[in-house]
C-alpha cells in the first residue's frame, strides 16, 4: 500500500467525493472534468491497491477503507489549510480565519464580546462561531474543523488528546411562559414539577444529566411528558402555546428577555439550584493555533477572567 505517493490534491479530491456523494459534483468543486475526476480516482485506487468506494446509479458509497482514508484526508487537508493560512497570517498580522464552536451560554457570554473585540482589532478576519451541544461540537473537533471549543469532552474522548482549561459552572434555570400557573410561586421544589410537560435536551446530554439528578435528589418522579429537542427556537415556540417547563442556562435567558430580542418568558424560583459543571476551553493537544486564533482565544480568556471566573494557571 503505497499512500506516502497520495498527493495533496489526490486527498482534496477523496473528500470532496465523499461529502458530495457524486464524481460529478466532487469533479466540480475540484474543477477538473468528470473524466479527469475518474482517473483521479483509478489512480488513488491503485496507489492504495485496494477501491475505496463502489458506484451506483445514485453515486458513490464508500466502504470501511474509503471512510478511514477520507477522514484521514480531511485532516490533512485541514492542518495544510492552517499551514497556509499561518503563513498569510503572520504576514501581516491581521487577516485570517478562525474557526470555533461554543455551547450557548459560552458563545454568549464570552465569545460575543470576545468576538466583537477582534472585529475591532482585525476587520477582515474570517469568523465562524458555530454554536450546538458539546457532544457535536467534539465530534467535529475530532475531524478537525474546530481551532477551539467552549463546551464539554464527552464520555468517547480521550482527555490526553486536548488542552483542557475549566472555567466554570453553567446555572441552568426552569423557563415558562409569563402566565404559567407557577409563575408566580416561590422556592418550587421539583417533586412538583413531575406532573407537568417538559421541554429540553436529548437524554444523555449536560443540562439533561443536571435535571435528572434533581429529581433524584429530591427523590422526586422524572417526568412523563418530555419533548427531547437541542432547538432553543422550538423549546420557545412550544413554551408560548402550552404550560410546558423548559431547562435553558441562565445567559440565553437573560439574553431572550432583554429588549430587542424580548421574549415572553419567566424563569421559575425554585428552593434547589441546578448546575452543569465542567464548562471548558478545548483545543488539540497536538495542533498550534495561528497568531489570529489565538488572539482570539486570549480575548475569550479575558472574558472569562472578567466574568469571576478563575482560569487555571491564571
Amino acid at each position: 500500500m503505497r499512500t506516502h505517493h497520495l498527493k495533496l490534491n489526490q486527498l482534496r479530491f477523496v473528500v470532496a467525493l465523499q461529502r458530495r456523494g457524486k464524481l460529478a459534483l466532487a469533479a466540480e468543486e475540484m474543477h477538473i472534468s468528470q473524466p479527469a475526476a475518474s482517473r483521479m480516482l483509478s489512480e488513488i485506487e491503485a496507489a492504495i491497491g485496494h477501491s475505496i468506494c463502489t458506484r451506483n446509479a445514485h453515486g458513490v458509497v464508500f466502504n470501511e477503507l474509503g471512510t478511514a482514508l477520507a477522514a484521514r484526508s480531511r485532516r490533512v487537508v485541514n492542518e495544510m489549510e492552517r499551514l497556509g493560512r499561518d503563513l498569510t497570517e503572520l504576514a501581516d498580522g491581521r487577516h485570517g480565519q478562525v474557526r470555533i464552536g461554543a455551547v450557548t451560554t459560552a458563545a454568549i457570554a464570552y465569545v460575543m464580546p470576545a468576538s466583537l473585540a477582534l472585529r475591532a482589532i482585525a476587520p477582515r478576519v474570517r469568523l465562524q462561531v458555530d454554536v450546538e451541544p458539546s457532544s457535536t461540537l467534539m465530534q467535529r473537533m475530532r475531524a478537525g474543523d474546530y481551532d477551539f471549543v467552549l463546551g464539554r469532552l464527552t464520555p468517547g474522548d480521550d482527555p490526553g488528546l486536548y488542552d483542557v482549561r475549566q472555567i466554570g459552572e453553567e446555572v441552568v434555570q426552569l423557563v415558562v411562559r409569563e402566565d404559567h400557573p407557577l409563575s408566580k410561586r416561590e422556592a418550587i421544589r421539583f417533586s412538583e414539577l413531575s406532573s407537568y410537560e417538559w421541554i429540553m435536551q436529548p437524554p444523555g446530554a449536560p443540562i439533561w444529566t443536571a435535571i435528572s439528578n434533581s429529581f433524584h435528589m429530591e427523590g422526586a418522579r422524572f417526568p412523563e411528558q418530555v419533548t427531547y429537542t437541542a432547538s432553543v427556537l422550538l423549546t420557545l415556540a412550544s413554551l408560548s402555546k402550552s404550560d410546558a417547563i423548559a431547562p435553558i442556562a441562565r445567559e440565553p435567558v437573560e439574553a431572550l428577555r432583554l429588549s430587542p430580542l424580548a421574549t415572553r418568558i419567566v424563569p421559575l424560583d425554585t428552593a434547589m439550584p441546578t448546575r452543569v459543571p465542567g464548562l471548558s476551553i478545548i483545543a488539540q493537544q497536538d495542533s498550534s493555533l495561528s497568531p489570529i486564533a489565538r488572539k482570539l482565544l486570549d480575548l475569550v480568556e479575558r472574558e472569562v477572567v472578567a466574568s469571576g471566573a478563575r482560569l487555571p494557571g491564571a
